[in-house]
């Protein structure tokens, strides 16, 4: 006997022309047999499908197609699992107390009151139809029941000898067979993976079915592998496994193949519904994963998936592990990577165990091959090359080996580069960065180990916080990180996090609004950099000049000079042509020759007024600041205050205090540290640049002969020193 395409016996149901169904029109055909079919008739459908090829899936839409009919029509469904019971009699009885549970729990909430109490009629008739001690021979095969006997009346019979003075089988079946019948709705069974049980196991399933067939209003739905089930009941039968299967089976389907691309169909409409339950994953996000899933798909990726198990165990793994990184990587390279986690394991190994020749847009990894050289890159881009062909060799599919070097493509643009195709410079980073690839290590990490890393914030914090434009509310925001109880987590890493955000995305209210919170900023030395550096990068995305001089004066004007505004004003400086720079054409430099000119007028005016109110000496990075009135007007007036505060004795201590540290100058004064040492030179660069040092040492000979505390005396005497050692050492010198 061929395996069955589909019919009702002489009735055949009425198919699309295409053989190859579509799914979801398959299971709603199959819904509507199972709904439609003659109301007092039992009947047993089977459904057949290789391994993997989606009779689960099928069922389920079903099943979702039977919930969408109206209530007059829509069946009791009963799903039963004969897999979680170890012998027939068990099989037997739990099978009749699932039966009964579901029909009087869907009964009550449905308001079908002739099934109420049908759970006892069921379990009294299992007690009449096999005891205790009958079960045993009672489904044995060649025991005193065989397949050609009358299987009904040979129970019933055995029964009622077993059970003297008991109630008769009959009038216990008659009650289910009225209470069915009243009930005016169909009841639909389904038993799936019948295949996955051993042959006697399959056989006992095949006789409670048998013998329980044929109420009224019943369906069965039978979901198995054709070949596994025949071949199991001519094991165990000792007959033809096919002519049993066809007394039990009344309407046999052939579950049909997909039709081309319909499982990247599938695989691509999970991930995007399975993505549209997370809150903190964009519609845009969803829209752009499926354009990339559909492109790859025209490039074959609809063979990565060549049956529906392969399918399922994808978007299962999926379903558990999108939610642990939702919003916070790529959609699309997510569920890229989880395909060949759970597809190709192998290959998923190769890229973790690769993964430094793999990120970046380009050879940036020194720490494999050193730095600078032409060949080193060379031999970076081998490296690579030879790891992408040995994750292509490692499936054991080998039709995949092309679509699987296409994945790493589109997940690693160092592949491009490696192998020639193209170029990437590195200004990419912050564009994959704002599109959180895993091309980006932050994100790889992200996506392969479920979790942000140590000390990142999430991209939903991120999104929230470059959303504001109010400069004071956005301040205060930052300024909470750096009272964040996460490991790691601080004001610095946030702007770190941020940054890529303002160099490609923000708009001008943004840009304008993170300028003048970084140029608002006191903090250590080694911070100003970093925080200069996003204001640089915020500003440049700004329209123009003149909007950037604006941003500027308005932020000099209301927060003054602070030493990271005089990093970001060097930066812009050295387009201007400073430090023997070659200046860049005008229309190449963010602020205009006239306009830089305006606000360093600005910032040195400002710098004049710190003098005179006497704060400029106890600011942070205080050399900074002689550094840049020098650069912006010739340096006459910065020598003339550095003398006047030589002059001063308290004026002369804080000028070395500022000038070494406050924290070294503290070790000084204690003498827990009086060696000078090799670095001293740039400590004390600005005297020597101003060409007060010897100013300076002439000072400081003059405050040794008088009255000192012990702290001064030991700064002071510090001072002498180095200085001595600077004149005299050719290493500094």
């Amino acid at each position: 006997m061929a395996e069955p395409t589909g019919g009702f016996g002489h009735d055949p149901i009425e198919r699309s022309d295409d053989d190859r169904l579509d799914r979801t029109g398959f299971a709603t055909l199959l819904a509507k047999a199972l709904a439609t079919s003659p109301e007092r008739r039992s009947m047993v459908v089977a459904l057949y499908g290789d391994w993997g090829s989606g009779k689960t899936s099928s069922l389920n839409l079903c099943f979702e197609a039977l919930q969408q009919m109206s209530p007059d029509q829509q069946p009791l469904v009963v799903r039963f699992d004969p897999w979680w019971y170890s012998n027939t009699g068990e099989l037997l009885a739990q099978y009749f107390e699932e039966l009964g549970n579901a029909l009087e729990k869907q009964a009550h909430s449905k308001g079908i009151r002739a099934l109420n109490g049908i759970k006892s009629k069921l379990l009294t008739y299992r007690q009449l139809i096999a005891p205790a001690g009958v079960v045993a021979d009672l489904f044995v095969s060649g025991g005193i029941l065989t397949l050609g006997s009358s299987f009904m009346q040979a129970v019933v019979d055995r029964a009622a000898q077993e059970q003297e003075g008991g109630r008769d089988a009959r009038e216990a079946r008659r009650e289910i067979e009225e209470a069915l019948l009243s009930a005016e709705r169909r009841v639909v069974i389904a038993i799936d993976d019948i295949d996955r049980l051993s042959a006697s196991e399959i056989r006992d399933v095949f006789k409670v079915v048998k013998a329980t067939a044929d109420f009224p209003n019943t369906r069965y739905l039978l979901a198995f592998d054709f070949k596994t089930v025949t071949g199991a009941l001519s094991e165990v039968q000792k007959t033809d496994g096919v002519a049993y299967l066809e007394k039990i089976v009344q309407v046999p389907f052939r579950l049909p193949d997909p039709a081309p691309g319909q499982l990247m169909t599938i695989v691509s409409e999970g991930v995007n519904e399975i993505a549209s339950q997370q809150e903190r994953i964009s519609v845009e996000d969803r829209v752009e994963a499926r354009e990339i899933l559909e492109q790859l798909a025209s490039d074959g990726l609809d063979s990565f998936w060549d049956n529906m198990r392969r399918v399922n165990r994808f978007l299962d793994s999926l379903r558990l592990t999108l939610p642990t990184v939702a919003g916070e990587v790529r959609v699309s390279d997510f569920a890229l990577l989880e395909a060949l986690r759970v597809t190709e394991p192998r290959i998923y190994e190769i890229v973790l165990n690769g993964q430094k020749l793999l990120l970046g847009p380009g050879p940036g990894t020194e720490m494999i091959l050193g730095r600078g050289r032409r060949r080193d890159e060379e031999q970076i881009n081998q490296a690579t090359a030879a790891l992408v062909d040995a994750a292509c060799d490692a499936t054991e599919r080998k039709e995949l080996r092309q679509i699987i070097r296409r994945i790493l493509e589109e997940l690693f643009p160092r592949v491009d580069t490696a192998t020639g195709r193209y170029k990437y410079a590195p200004d990419y980073v912050d564009l994959w960065s704002n599109e959180k690839r895993v091309c980006i290590e932050e994100y790889f990490e992200i996506a392969t180990r479920w979790s942000l890393m140590p000390g990142a914030i999430s991209d939903f914090e991120v999104r929230n916080l470059v959303n504001v434009i109010d400069p004071t509310v956005l301040s205060e925001r930052l300024h909470d990180y750096d009272h964040d109880p996460r490991d790691g987590v601080d004001f610095l890493a946030v702007v770190r996090k941020i940054r890529p955000f303002y160099r490609t995305e923000a708009d001008t209210p943004a840009l304008e609004a993170i300028v003048r919170v970084m140029l608002s900023e006191e903090r250590s030395n080694d911070s100003y950099t970093t925080i200069a550096s996003l204001a640089r990068d915020a500003l440049s995305n700004l329209p123009d000049s003149g909007e950037r001089k604006r941003v500027l004066l308005d932020a000099i004007s209301t927060y003054r000079v602070l030493p990271v505004t005089l990093r970001l004003l060097y930066m812009l400086g050295r387009e201007q042509g400073w430090d023997s720079r070659t200046a860049p054409q005008e229309e190449y430099r963010q602020l205009s020759s006239t306009d830089f000119r305006e606000v360093t007028n600005a910032a040195v005016a400002d710098i004049i007024n710190q003098v005179s109110e006497s704060i400029l000496l106890s600011r942070d990075d205080f050399a900074v600041y002689l550094q840049f009135w020098r650069k912006a007007t010739g340096g006459h007036d910065t020598k003339l205050y550095l003398q006047r505060t030589l002059a001063a004795r308290d004026g002369f201590i804080q000028l070395l205090s500022n000038l070494i540290g406050e924290e070294a100058a503290q070790r000084i004064r204690s003498r827990e540290a009086l060696s000078v040492p090799q670095h001293v030179r740039s400590t004390l660069h600005p005297l020597w640049e101003f060409e007060v040092a010897d100013e300076a040492r002439a000072r400081a000979d003059n405050l040794l002969a008088e009255d000192l505390t012990d702290a001064d005396r030991n700064l002071i005497q510090w001072f002498v020193d180095a200085h001595q050692h600077i004149n005299t050492s050719t290493t500094d010198l």
